[in-house]
């Protein structure tokens, strides 16, 4: 196995224990965010730049979510 075969199945046995752990989406997206961040950091040295393009975007994309969380909680504290 290769080391990018090593990432893929962290990162999927982490998606599935975080998915049976949790009850709230915000939470699974936030633990699936901190779970591909943990995997590209690691794993950047064996990963090759077209790789780390074609995950750029799904990066982007839970941080957005991640923002719109965290507002979210911060709205309800300051409204309630």
């Amino acid at each position: 196995m290769d080391v990018e075969d090593y990432m893929l199945l962290f990162l999927s046995f982490w998606v599935l224990v975080s998915a049976l752990a949790v009850k709230g989406v915000d939470v699974f997206l936030t633990l699936t965010l901190i779970g591909l961040l943990i995997t590209l950091e690691v794993g950047s040295l064996f990963l090759s730049r077209e790789q780390k393009e074609n995950l750029t975007p799904l990066v982007e994309l839970l941080l957005v979510i991640f923002a719109i969380i965290v507002m979210k909680k911060v709205y309800e504290v300051l409204a309630g």
